[in-house]
């Protein structure tokens, strides 16, 4: 050991070394500390270690109070240290030192976010705050950075202001504001002031009170004197204040840190710690000078020594590497360290001798030591320390000089476009910063540390929080590669990612890409673009087709032809392409300039996913980030009681757009890493396996799962979890509690029991709720981990073990978050981009009709003006003049927002829906549901498991070489089965032992892999997000970025098709909101051709599912999305259904595309209201026929609970119908009953639809028993009954065809599809059904039969229809040419003559007998037909009709209450 030490320590008795010691000194403190006497060889380090201890505070304090010399110039004031350190004096200033929002003067509710007081937040409609320092002359300033872009007023006010919910800042005589979100100045009066604001800019505002002016800044640059005539003089004295709207927020700079953009000649009303930043430069160029002699030999000796060192003993080594390290103090945060200078004195004590290390590492502790004692200041550490730390990473700035190597590194990433800079990092750390932070990491009080960290990573937020002035995102690239450069080092990476980008400021604020000014944008867009509308047949404008239905005028002869209008568009279409064209470059253009901003994110992720770095002391940074980001997730996406607190105390989280972007930087790592080391099959992308879901290997945030909660599932469905997972389990194990009576669990249960959101998250709800209630927690005391504790504010969340983290499972982990993120935040995004594109195409059609206008005025007014005009006329061309400049102000303010929203898209499509994303969402998309059919569809994993391949994007076809052919698997409906046979689906579990849950439901594929009843554990965000990624990809997105250049999309889409078919309807899942999720986007895929036949591609197993879901029973069901689903696949089909548009409004409005938020991603309550093309499936019609055919008891069941509800919606309707009409003036109806009668009518109009698709597909239901389980009388009647009292009430005026006349002449809001067409056109195409001559002749009789005999039949109703009334005027099918088809309208008129001559015969046929004897042969209860049944045993008699109808209610008898038995037949004339 001495050996050891004396090579260490080493004798150094020549007289170079006495100089060299000396000029040491002198190069690291200058001439002030040299100690001329200390001349002793063996003594004379040690002797300089105490004579600096002592002395340095002295000579830094000496060299502050220096006077300083008229001749130096950029010396910085130093405030006198009695006065800097008790309280400002400064002249025209009055105060506390310290600057923040005064609370006991805000007005309203806010709150103040964060320790130092500065950021505020609004929870009121208009809350106003001040500071707690004043001005009364001089020139003064202060910054506010803007959280968000709304109304918010800043200024300065006097203490005498009065502020109210409704008056702030500038509302009062001696208040003055500027507020960007408006663009006005406020001093009592409002006028237009400045620029609109956004999020991240810096406003500065300057109030100089000697000329009584205030002007304000926006990112540094002047927006003029806003007020000139400011009051000031005897006691007037301003403070600076702020009123914020709700939910706005701000953070502002009093002077605490310095200005980021300072103007010249004004003072911040919170002085700089001047003293406390010259002491500090000091300092820092005696530890730059130390770095210096650091990095050189560590000791002078001579070669021969250096060279015989290479001939120690291994063990010498060892010992001297150890003592080294001490020295040194390269080890690790996470063990404790003896103090560096102890060590040095012990080992003087035992030798007299240092070596040059140990002295230089003294020298350097001294120093930080006296470092740590002004950088306790925020405003040091900004000023002084941050720069110094920039240019050791290369980076330039104004006051220190960079580090040439790194300056040299950096250039060489920056041309790279940093790619790879991570790994270069993290192999090769840049040595001089590492040291630097390895000396602060040594000698600074840990906790210390942590707040100087916190505070560059804030400032550094900061800076990258605001607006780029130009395309090259230098600021936001420069600050993402300062966390980079401090994250080489393995402390400082391990301690920002446990308890800075986690807790005050999130990682995902540096993954954002903001977009620039519109100013900036068009000095790349060179001009803006956007998707004109071409003409639409039929088209004209509103107001004059309806004067022209009405007669009051007459269709203009200078109106243009269609063919005039495609014209007039014709050339303007081609400049329109060259102009498009020159778009998309430029949108190119900018997806080039953010790609190096995107690429240093990337590679600021993968040094938080570094795995490399964990020993068996410390835990990997990826394992450390992987416990944070659940934590993350859990607050920002998951918890629903976290959303009520955050809705209680109003709290703010990312907006959407930092979500998307952190999700979109996310997954391009996870593919990175994924490509890098695959899981499995190297083609796939990342997804989870179906055992994940119940091994308990994720936790996936104690969220509900499909079947309803963790705790009941694992006890319902256990025999199935043994049969996979094994009876000793730890997952099966921890839900082994003791159950009370009450359902409840008793005291003992393990911490995975509590797996339900109830249990699992109210101590973390509790805790989050405490920190916005009560003040900071002290710090919680060590766990047995070994770790250092930290004086961090607030409770230290449980720190994973140490070492790397498995592969595998931090992909799991990764991907099961992303889908979190995406279903919790991201998605807001896509719809909040997909509603600006669609309201741009909805201005561009405005636009279009507006120019159509014109083109109309000016052509009639040239066409007049060869003639001379007479009065009339004259004072007609005036009003056209005058409606022509209207037009044309219209016209201006439509392209100006058009020319600002094409900026907008410019950058959606350049920086955000780029190919990149697309691909990657696609990918995301494909892994997500491969996991999701993997767990719920055995067929699936078998097939996947036998041929060892996975439904992908890349493959030659999505099963990997087969088709879906292959998977034409038998179908047995569970209708057809009995109870004891095993059913094609599983049942929902049910409460009970294990064995009520029925091993018949359970079914083991790939040798016990998984259950078939188990996808009752999948999450229920999982299946969201899939939905989700699906619909950003097929509707907001595309045609944005068409959707057909994924590869394999259209066999994604068809997997896709599969598992809705087969699980929108599951009873697996119980949860509502997933199951109404799956209708929904099952709707959406029936909204769209490409879809529909991807849902015509799906196996019949699947697609007979689907069928038998949607004719199922409608009662005790949500009925009318499935209902919906089911008339799309007959919408082409039907009588005069082809249309897009209402055929009655495209007259009007023209038949014009749906916007992509109306193409089904979220079908409303108004099914039937939404405008879709015509997409027919006779496929799935085919597969509707063999199933009704097949199933006579189910398809009974379904038609006569069709009926029921056609019957409920059309009575519905016309009962508000009624009382509607019984209001004469409109302002005193209702809005919502308005909305109820209009829905009413959409759902009528739907179920009538699917009537007739199925009048159509089995119209033997209504004659045949064997085909309805002998309900067919029953069903014949009912559908009779319906539909001629639709005629009735529509058509007959006595029957209710009045009232529907004047609501369809009214137009009410939400009633334009209240008309004719759409009420008669399905019971049009049923009649035609029915009666369609191909059927048997014995059907037609008695379908012929069964309508004339109908109380309510009419033939008006058909008349009216054909238009053989007398009032020509009047609604008939004949004046839709374009909608109803010669085919269709000959078929109905031959309905009509078939009833008509049965109507006759009926009549003619009756007995001439007197009216009471006929009357005693009629049914008491109808009077219309004859009375041919009775009741047994009580005998009593009426139609069979009649009784059928009241047994579908009661079993008792009309008359004497008495128990029916049964209904036999009887001979009327034998009453």
């Amino acid at each position: 050991m001495m050996n050891v030490l004396r090579s260490m320590f080493g004798v150094c008795s020549s007289s170079a070394e006495k100089g060299e010691v000396h000029d040491t000194i002198r190069r690291v403190f200058g001439n002030d500390m040299v100690m001329k006497d200390n001349t002793d060889k063996h003594t004379q380090r040690s002797k300089y270690v105490s004579h600096i201890r002592e002395n340095l505070s002295k000579m830094l304090d000496a060299k502050i109070n220096k006077p300083v010399k008229s001749g130096k110039k950029h010396t910085p004031t130093v405030v006198p240290e009695q006065t800097a350190d008790v309280a400002d004096d400064r002249q025209g200033r009055l105060g506390p030192k310290i600057v923040v929002f005064d609370a006991s003067t805000g007005t309203g509710r806010l709150v103040l976010v964060g320790d130092e007081r500065v950021s505020v937040q609004g929870l009121s409609s208009f809350a106003t705050i001040r500071g707690t320092a004043c001005v009364f002359s001089g020139k003064w300033m202060y910054e506010v950075q803007l959280g968000t872009k709304g109304i918010m007023q800043i200024g300065w006010c006097t203490a005498s202001c009065v502020f109210s919910m409704d008056t702030g800042v500038g509302d009062t005589a001696h208040s003055y504001a500027y507020d960007g979100g408006r663009i006005r100045k406020w001093n009592v009066a409002t006028s237009p002031y400045g620029q609109a604001w956004l999020p991240g800019d810096v406003i500065g505002s300057c109030l100089d009170m000697n000329k009584g002016t205030l002007e304000f800044y926006r990112n540094g640059v002047s927006m003029g004197i806003a007020f000139d005539n400011v009051t000031h003089g005897a006691g007037l004295a301003y403070f600076p204040a702020v009123s914020l709207a709700m939910q706005e927020h701000l953070y502002a700079n009093f002077g605490h840190v310095p200005f980021v953009f300072p103007v010249e000649g004004f003072m911040p009303l919170q002085a700089a710690p001047s003293r406390d930043c010259a002491r500090a430069s000091l300092l820092f160029k005696s530890l730059e000078a130390l770095l210096d002699e650091l990095a050189q030999p560590s000791e002078m000796k001579p070669p021969i020594t250096a060279r015989s060192s290479k001939s120690k003993s291994e063990s010498s080594k060892a010992a001297e590497e150890e003592v080294a390290l001490r020295i040194h103090s390269s080890g690790s945060v996470y063990s404790p360290r003896g103090s560096p200078h102890a060590m040095v004195d012990a080992q003087s004590a035992e030798i007299k001798k240092m070596s040059k290390k140990a002295f230089l590492m003294s020298l350097a502790r001294l120093v930080v030591v006296e470092l740590g004692g002004v950088l306790r200041l925020s405003y040091v550490v900004v000023s002084e320390l941050l720069p110094r730390m920039r240019g050791k990473i290369g980076l330039k700035t104004r006051s220190i000089q960079p580090d040439p190597v790194a300056v040299e590194f950096y250039h060489k990433v920056r041309i790279d476009n940093f790619s790879g800079l991570a790994t270069k990092l993290l192999a090769q750390p840049q040595p001089r910063l590492c040291t630097m932070l390895d000396l602060l990491w040594t000698f600074l009080d840990e906790s210390a540390l942590c707040d100087i960290l916190e505070h560059c990573i804030v400032r550094e937020c900061l800076l990258f929080d605001l607006v780029s002035q130009d395309m090259y995102f230098n600021q936001q690239i420069e600050t993402v590669y300062v966390l980079c450069g401090l994250m080489q080092h393995r402390e400082t990476r391990h301690h920002l990612v446990k308890y800075v980008f986690f807790n005050k400021i999130t990682f995902d604020n540096f993954l954002n890409v903001k977009c620039p000014d519109d100013s900036v944008l068009r000095t790349v867009i060179r001009k803006p673009w956007w998707q004109r509308p071409t003409p639409v047949q039929g088209e004209t404008d509103p107001r004059i087709a309806e004067m022209a239905e009405k007669g009051t005028i007459r269709h203009s002869s200078f109106a243009p032809t269609g063919t005039d209008k495609i014209s007039k568009f014709l050339t303007r279409s081609q400049d329109d392409a060259i102009i498009e064209a020159e778009y998309r470059e430029d949108c190119a253009k900018i997806t080039k300039a953010v790609e190096p901003l995107e690429q240093v994110q990337l590679e600021f992720l993968l040094m938080l996913l570094d795995n490399t770095d964990g020993t068996n002391m410390v835990p990997s940074t990826r394992k450390i980030f992987l416990e944070k980001f659940r934590r993350y997730i859990m607050d920002n996406c998951i918890l629903d009681m976290e959303a009520f607190f955050q809705r209680l105390f109003n709290i703010s989280r990312n907006s959407p757009a930092i979500s998307w972007c952190a999700h979109s930087r996310l997954l391009t790592a996870v593919l990175k890493l994924w490509s890098e080391n695959p899981i499995g099959n190297p083609h796939s992308p990342p997804h989870l396996p179906a055992r994940t879901f119940i091994d308990g290997e994720l936790d996936f945030y104690n969220v509900d799962r499909l079947g309803g909660v963790l705790p009941f599932l694992v006890r319902t469905l256990r025999q199935d979890l043994v049969n996979v997972l094994g009876e000793d389990n730890p997952f099966i194990q921890s839900f082994e509690p003791n159950y009370n009576r009450a359902g409840g669990i008793d005291t003992g249960v393990s911490d995975m029991a509590a797996g339900s959101p109830g249990l699992a998250t109210l101590p973390q709800v509790i805790s989050s709720m405490a920190r916005f209630m009560h003040p900071t927690m002290p710090p919680m005391p060590n766990r047995a981990t070994g770790e250092t504790a930290l004086a961090l504010k607030g409770t230290r969340s449980t720190m994973p073990g140490a070492g790397a983290i498995d592969v595998r499972t931090a992909y799991l982990r990764l991907v099961d978050g992303l889908l979190a993120l995406y279903h919790g935040a991201a998605i807001k995004y896509a719809e909040k981009l997909c509603e600006l594109r669609d309201n741009q195409l909805d201005m561009a059609d405005c636009l279009h009709d507006i120019e159509h206008r014109i083109y109309t005025v000016h052509t009639e007014m040239q066409a007049k003006a060869s003639y001379e005009l007479n009065d009339e006329e004259r004072v007609k061309h005036q009003l056209m003049e005058k409606m022509l400049r209207e037009l044309e102000r219209s016209k201006s303010v439509y392209e100006e927002k058009l020319e600002i929203g094409s900026l907008q898209m410019g950058w959606v499509i350049g920086a955000i829906w780029t190919k990149q994303r697309q691909v990657e969402l696609a990918k995301h998309f494909a892994g997500t549901l491969h996991s999701l059919r993997l767990s719920s569809d055995p067929a699936y994993a078998a097939h996947v498991q036998v041929a060892s391949k996975e439904i992908l994007p890349g493959k030659s076809s999505i099963l990997g070489g087969t088709s879906y052919a292959s998977l034409q698997l038998e179908y047995t409906s569970s209708s057809d089965q009995s109870p004891q046979s095993p059913t094609s689906r599983a049942t929902t579990p049910q409460t009970g032992s294990n064995s009520q849950v029925g091993s018949s439901n359970r079914k083991l594929t790939g040798g016990q892999e998984f259950a078939e009843s188990l996808f009752a554990f999948v999450p229920e965000y999982h299946v969201d997000a899939m939905l989700e990624l699906c619909n950003t990809l097929r509707l907001y997105m595309h045609p944005t970025i068409p959707v057909q250049q994924i590869p394999e999309w259209e066999e994604l889409v068809v997997s896709c098709a599969a598992f809705l078919c087969a699980e929108f309807a599951d009873q697996r899942i119980v949860l509502a909101s997933t199951r109404e999720s799956l209708v929904q986007t099952l709707a959406s895929f029936a909204t769209q051709p490409a879809t529909m036949r991807a849902i015509e591609r799906v196996p019949m197993k699947q697609q007979m599912s689907m069928v038998e879901e949607l004719v199922r029973p409608y009662q005790n069901r949500a009925w009318a999305q499935s209902n919906w689903v089911l008339v799309r696949f007959w919408h082409g089909t039907g009588f005069g259904f082809r249309h897009r548009q209402w055929p009655h409004l495209a007259a009007r409005y023209g038949d014009r595309e749906p916007t992509v938020n109306n193409l089904g991603a979220k079908v409303d309550a108004g099914l039937m209201s939404q405008c879709f093309g015509p997409c027919p499936s006779e496929v799935i019609q085919s597969r509707i026929r063999d199933y009704l055919a097949a199933h006579p008891t189910a398809a009974a069941a379904y038609l006569n609970s069709l009926l029921s509800q056609l019957n409920w919606a059309f009575s519905e309707f016309i009962t508000m119908m009624q009382e509607m009409d019984r209001v004469d003036v409109d302002s005193h109806l209702e809005s919502r009953q308005i909305k109820l009668c209009a829905t009413c009518f959409d759902l009528y109009h739907g179920l009538a639809r699917a009537l007739e698709m199925t009048l159509h597909l089995a119209p033997m239901l209504l004659t045949k028993p064997e085909a309805c389980d002998n309900q067919n009388e029953l069903l014949l009647g009912r559908t009779c009954q319906i539909l001629m009292a639709v005629v009735s009430r529509v058509c007959i005026r006595g029957g209710g065809g009045a009232s529907f006349s004047r609501l369809v002449s009214r137009g009410l809001p939400d009633t334009d599809r209240v008309h004719y067409y759409v009420a008669l056109a399905p019971v049009a195409g049923c009649l035609i059904r029915m009666l369609d001559p191909k059927l048997p002749p014995d059907h037609l009789d008695k379908v012929t039969k069964a309508l004339v005999t109908e109380p309510l039949f009419k033939m008006d109703g058909l008349n009216m229809m054909l238009g053989k009334t007398r009032d020509r005027s009047h609604f008939s099918f004949y004046k839709y040419p374009e909608d109803v088809t010669i085919e269709e309208l000959k078929a109905l008129e031959l309905v009509a003559d078939r009833l008509r001559v049965a109507q006759d015969a009926i009549i003619r046929a009756r007995s001439p007998g007197s009216s009471g004897a006929q009357s005693e042969l009629l049914c008491t209860i109808c009077y219309a037909r004859p009375a041919d049944s009775a009741f047994v045993p009580c005998g009593h008699h009426s139609c069979r009709a009649c009784i059928m109808q009241h047994l579908l209610n009661s079993k008792q008898c009309f008359f004497c209450k008495a128990e029916i038995d049964s209904v036999r037949e009887i001979e009327p004339a034998n009453n």
